[in-house]
């Protein structure tokens, strides 16, 4: 058992233990908390990963003392919290690292994805996610040829029923060439293609429209089937991947908020091929 799971049976095991020591049962423990019970149940079977606040609304229920509650509290907030080193994660290879993605798109029921730095990967053609692939290897796994196929590979969600995959994109990302410029028309081309599915919504942030809020990061938001949330952020050395409901609202205002000052639909579409004429324009003008 790897250490995050180490860490929250420790702590489901101290939230029990309180409630006990309590006399309370987790129907009267639920009751106080003006909760459900089966969420007192799914807390301390691990089933669920508490809040900061459930933590502390628990621990006063029970009446834990201030240092016990700060103490539960931090570890709730490490547990939220999942940071993976990126050269561990990666020592099966980036390819089974996209596979490891593709089975949280295959779980969640709507993905919004906000990218201000590349292509989001679930449009890229096979040769701009190579070339990115290969830009992105800070580690040396040299496997970008396996990891590139995985990544198109897990594109096939795009297409399967009952899922919405809404792309925020700002217009730099869209302009930023690791490939030739006719391949980066061809890319453009995949992008109106994907966008005409009913499950895909795509909308752009012009460079120059003055944003309401500051795109500091990628990241992406996955909603599941019970309607819980998380989001995944991945830096140059580690993915993250919050589960905290206030951390994941924050996240949720700063996608609402660049989304209002975005290009959508018919708008979105004349920007892109706007930027795929270009590319073409450059193709002929330069040579690959």
């Amino acid at each position: 058992m790897n250490r995050p799971a180490n860490d929250r049976t420790a702590l489901a095991t101290r939230l029990r233990e309180l409630r006990e020591d309590a006399g309370l049962s987790t129907t009267r423990l639920a009751a106080a908390l003006g909760w459900s019970q089966s969420k007192v149940s799914k807390i301390e079977n691990r089933r669920t990963k508490p809040s900061v606040d459930d933590v502390r609304s628990w621990s006063a229920a029970t009446g834990a003392s201030a240092e016990v509650t700060a103490e539960l509290a931090n570890a709730a907030e490490s547990i939220q919290v999942a940071s993976i080193i990126w050269d561990r994660t990666l020592t099966g290879g980036r390819a089974a690292h996209q596979r490891r993605i593709g089975r949280t798109l295959a779980e969640a029921t709507r993905v919004q994805v906000f990218q201000h730095a590349a292509v989001p990967g679930l449009f890229q053609t096979a040769e701009y996610a190579r070339s990115v692939l290969a830009l992105a290897d800070v580690f040396g796994v040299s496997d970008t040829t396996r990891a590139a196929a995985a990544r198109v590979e897990r594109q096939t969600a795009l297409y399967e029923k009952g899922r919405q995959f809404d792309f925020l994109i700002t217009e730099a990302a869209l302009r930023f060439r690791p490939v030739p410029h006719d391949a980066l028309a061809a890319q453009y081309d995949k992008i109106l293609s994907v966008a005409t599915l009913p499950s895909v919504s795509l909308s752009i942030l012009p460079t120059g429209v003055r944003p309401s809020a500051v795109h500091a990061h990628p990241f992406v938001i996955y909603t599941l089937p019970d309607g819980s949330q998380l989001t995944t952020i991945e830096t140059y050395t580690r993915e993250l991947t919050l589960t905290d409901p206030e951390e994941i609202r924050v996240y949720s205002q700063v996608y609402d908020s660049l989304l209002a000052d975005s290009a959508t639909g018919k708008q979105a579409r004349q920007l892109l091929e706007t930027m795929r004429a270009e590319a073409l324009d450059s193709a002929e003008s330069q040579p690959r």
